[in-house]
C-alpha cells in the first residue's frame, strides 16, 4: 500500500481470511465493503465510486472515504482491544514489523492477553486500515494499494 506523495508503505503478507471473517461478524455486509478499495481519498461521500481504470489487483479502481472508513476501523480495533504502542506513523513498514516482531509470545504476556493476539493477521489489516485512513485525512493524500 502507498500513498501519492507521502510514504506509507507496508507489506500485505498475512492472510486476509481472518480479517474478512472478524468484518463479517462486526459489521454488516454493507458497512464491511468499506474496506474494499483500491483507492482511498480524504473526501466525504458514501458508498464506492468504481472507474474503469485498472487498478494493481483488479480490471477497475474502486474509490472509497477515508472519512468513512475511520470510524469502522475503530471499531473494529476497539473490538480487537489494540494495543496503544501500536505506530501511528506507518512510512516505512512499521506495522508489518510491530506485528512481525509478536509473532512470538514474550515472556509474561499469557497473563494479559488480548483478542487481538489470537490472530496477528486481523490485528495488522484492522490496524493497517485505521492507519491508512488516519494518514490520508492527516495529510490530505489519497492512498493507493501498489
Amino acid at each position: 500500500m502507498s500513498a501519492l506523495f507521502n510514504e506509507f508503505e507496508e507489506k500485505l503478507i498475512p492472510a486476509m481470511d481472518g480479517f474478512s471473517a472478524l468484518c463479517a461478524d462486526e459489521l454488516g455486509a454493507e458497512e464491511s465493503t468499506v474496506f474494499d478499495w483500491s483507492l482511498l481519498i480524504p473526501v466525504d461521500f458514501e458508498g464506492a465510486i468504481e472507474l474503469p481504470i485498472p487498478s494493481s489487483y483488479s480490471s477497475t479502481t474502486t474509490v472509497r472515504s477515508a472519512q468513512r472508513m475511520l470510524p469502522v476501523a475503530r471499531c473494529l480495533a476497539a473490538v480487537l482491544d489494540l494495543p496503544d504502542d501500536v505506530p501511528v506513523y506507518c512510512d516505512n513498514l512499521q506495522l508489518t514489523e510491530y506485528f512481525m516482531d509478536r509473532a512470538e509470545a514474550e515472556p509474561g504476556e499469557v497473563t494479559r492477553t488480548r483478542r487481538w493476539r489470537d490472530d496477528l493477521g486481523t490485528a495488522f489489516y484492522v490496524a493497517m486500515h485505521l492507519r491508512a485512513a488516519e494518514h490520508s485525512i492527516r495529510l490530505n493524500c489519497p492512498m493507493f494499494y501498489t
